[in-house]
């Protein structure tokens, strides 16, 4: 069965990836077999594609299919292509003439089409010396229209043939745009050396389908995949040498030796793929990341700033008249050490006055230098915790990705070395939650002479991603910091900051008062969690507490007591209208409290941003969806469907950088080995006003006594 195309020209590229094949053009359509494109036969129409190369002056055939794009409207979705060959003299004219054969003009292209008639392409593939002979041309001219039209052919062909490998159409064409005809030669040899763009498990099954197992290729990668794997896994930046062996045994089941392994380390050594520090093993990219950090960290944090200390003390105490406020001595050095360093890093629990003392830096350094917000950034990783701080210190704020500009077409910031942001001071909340490679990215992008201030909980749950960078240089004696830890932020008989104060201090629990103000331990088995969550949800909407005010956090998505099930739970109640609509294996309502799962610059929603369904409706027998985030309508569609989730329940590292006044905690037996301290602490610390925890107190204790991801193994601590 032919597949379904249009035939024409491509008009013009209105939009091409600077580092990928991926173009977005005007075609017009001259044929079709596609009876819903049929309307465009000899109009134009939008297509998006990835392409090898592109020349408006020809012909092409683009298979693929219409669809309607949430922003920009109809348009052809190419899947592959080929260019159409002329099939008349004129359009043969047209075609060597067409700027894709460099120095042949309309008059030598006459003369070729008049000598060879309706050969002419034969003729040039097969006897190029022949048109060589025509006026206008010479035998240099003839083997470059050769090499252009057999490279051309030649690219349709490789489509195929890594099609047949196992790789899709856009995979294909996006090799064949970085490696030129190198593809063959690396497929033939080192298909590894495509991870950076195809998935590691795809190129090993392609490879084994053609090597021995125990192949040297097929060693080295893996090698470097399992650390990398691992780094990801455990959030660490080095793996024990002894670990990565058994790791590699058990790949290889058991088949590999320590001679052999530490052979291949000492190979990867000299190439500079890997880095041994004592008795651990890192990717040199890891380390290299890491030095940077510290080398940037430390040039930062030598730059002298001859501030007069009675002047900055004198502007401390107008801002403390102007503002009501009386700083305590250790608050005061956490203002003054912002002020007078380069870099500086703040980090306290909840209720230290984090926020406090960053309103007040900004609005001592621009009474200090005259300074308006524009010399400001004021930078968080996710969206919820950007737009809280802009409220709260009264200046804009930005996620780091929307700040750095990040293009997901390329998966590159836009700014870097080479484009410097222009802010003179730039102040980073939350910043606990930042691996080595978006701190890195941070620093390349910042002006050399920067002051840059990091505001953190290093108690709180470290950065997804590989590396500890918070606590690494708060552990660093080189570098300036000041420990908030004096709790203000509490009202009488209020126990929530005390309470994650003690779980920081590993405090163990026998029993919970029940005359706290803000906090209540209700104990429950597994079994009657959903039942005492049923009646703290009634009580909430019998109170007409805002959703966006009560949230309910949990480790995991699975389970009788996963978050799956309690956001169906909760949706019953919250939301009880019966149409309801399947999307994959879920169930949505209009209304419907969600959560973005992915950042979107383009749509300027971040992971982690709350809002709630406007619409659910079928266009063209498709659903499509509206979602509204504090007035930012979104719309889905299919295959985008993936990028949402209830949320009336949420995971905890989903919460993290944002707050809620209304916390109730799932602490469920089944969970046990999800929780450990810096979890519960992060969950706990979410609440402003009230928390429920529905659990054991057993699983509490051993919650607040595991201390995974407490060490990671990072560079930056050797250093």
């Amino acid at each position: 069965m032919m597949k379904d195309y249009i035939s024409g020209n491509i008009r013009k590229i209105i939009y091409e990836s600077n580092s990928g094949p991926y173009k977005v053009g005007i075609f017009k359509v001259r044929e079709t077999n596609d009876d819903s494109v049929k309307e465009y036969i000899n109009k134009i129409i939008g297509f998006t594609g990835s392409f090898t190369e592109i020349n408006t002056d020809l012909d092409y055939i683009l298979y693929g299919k219409l669809v309607n794009h949430p922003r920009y409207g109809i348009q052809y979705q190419v899947e592959s292509y080929e260019v159409k060959a002329p099939n008349d003299l004129d359009s043969l004219i047209l075609y060597l003439s067409s700027g894709m054969f460099k120095g042949i003009g309309l008059k030598t292209a006459k003369k070729i089409v008049e000598r060879f008639g309706s050969e002419t392409i034969e003729i040039i593939k097969t006897d190029h010396e022949r048109v060589a002979l025509v006026s206008g041309m010479n035998i240099n001219k003839a083997r470059m229209m050769h090499d252009i039209i057999l490279n051309s052919e030649y690219n349709q062909d490789l489509i195929l043939k890594l099609n047949a490998y196992g790789f899709s159409v856009n995979e294909a064409i996006k090799l064949i745009s970085i490696y030129k005809s190198n593809i063959e030669y690396i497929m033939n040899d080192n298909i590894y050396e495509l991870v950076e763009y195809v998935s590691f498990e795809k190129l090993d099954s392609i490879f084994k389908q053609n090597h021995e197992e125990m192949h040297p290729y097929r060693i080295e990668a893996l090698l470097l995949h399992t650390i990398y794997v691992s780094c990801y896994e455990n959030g660490d930046t080095l793996i024990k040498r002894e670990e990565l062996f058994l790791k590699l045994k058990k790949c290889f089941n058991d088949n590999f030796n320590a001679d052999l392994y530490l052979s291949y380390i000492e190979k990867l050594k000299r190439e500079n793929k890997i880095k041994e520090i004592d008795e651990y093993i890192a990717l040199s990219n890891f380390v290299e990341t890491e030095k940077y950090i510290y080398n940037e960290i430390t040039r930062l944090s030598n730059i002298k700033n001859d501030i007069n200390d009675i002047k900055v003390d004198k502007f401390i105490k107008e801002y403390e008249k102007r503002c009501s406020i009386v700083f305590n001595e250790c608050q005061k050095d956490a203002i003054k050490g912002a002020i007078k360093n380069n870099f500086f890093i703040i980090t306290g629990g909840p209720g230290t006055g984090k926020t406090t003392i960053i309103k007040a830096i900004v609005e001592i350094l621009k009474d200090l230098y005259d300074l308006t917000s524009e010399n400001f950034a004021l930078l968080a990783p996710t969206g919820r915790a950007s737009k809280r701080m802009a409220e709260s210190v009264k200046t804009p704020a930005w996620t780091l990705h929307k700040y750095l500009k990040w293009n997901k077409e390329t998966e590159n910031f836009l700014v870097d070395e080479y484009n410097k942001t222009y802010e003179d001071i730039v102040i980073v909340d939350e910043a606990s939650m930042i691996d080595i490679f978006l701190f890195s990215s941070l620093l390349k992008g910042l002006k050399s002479n920067v002051k840059l201030i990091l505001i953190g909980d290093a108690n709180q749950l470290p950065s997804i991603g590989p590396g500890d960078v918070l606590n690494d240089l708060l552990h660093n004696d080189n570098f300036n910091k000041k420990y908030l830890d004096t709790i203000y932020r509490v009202k009488e008989g209020s126990y929530i900051t005390y309470l994650a104060s003690d779980i920081k201090d590993k405090k163990e629990f026998n029993e919970f008062s029940n005359e706290y103000t803000d906090f209540k331990f209700i104990e429950s088995s597994d079994s009657n969690i959903q039942d005492y969550l049923k009646k703290i949800c009634m009580s909430v909407k019998e109170k007409n507490i805002s959703l966006n005010d009560f949230q309910v956090l949990a480790p995991m998505y699975k389970g009788i007591n996963g978050i799956d099930n309690l956001n169906n739970l909760m949706a019953n109640i919250f939301n009880p209208n019966e149409d309801t609509v399947q999307i994959g294996d879920k169930y949505y309502r209009v209304n419907d409290k969600v959560i973005q799962l992915v950042n979107d610059v383009d749509n300027n929603i971040y992971n982690g941003d709350i809002g709630y369904i406007q619409s659910i409706e079928y266009v063209d027998k498709k659903v499509v969806v509206e979602i509204n985030y504090s007035g930012n309508v979104v719309e889905y569609k299919s295959g985008e469907f993936d990028k949402f989730n209830l949320a009336y329940a949420v995971s905890i590292h989903k919460s993290q950088g944002s707050e809620y006044d209304n916390v109730v905690i799932i602490l469920a037996k089944s969970f046990n080995r999800m929780f450990y301290n810096k979890l519960i602490y992060t969950a706990v610390t979410r609440a402003k006003s009230s928390l429920i925890i529905l659990g054991s107190i057993d699983s509490f204790n051993l919650s607040v006594k595991t201390l995974y991801g407490d060490n990671r193994n990072t560079y930056l601590k050797h250093v």
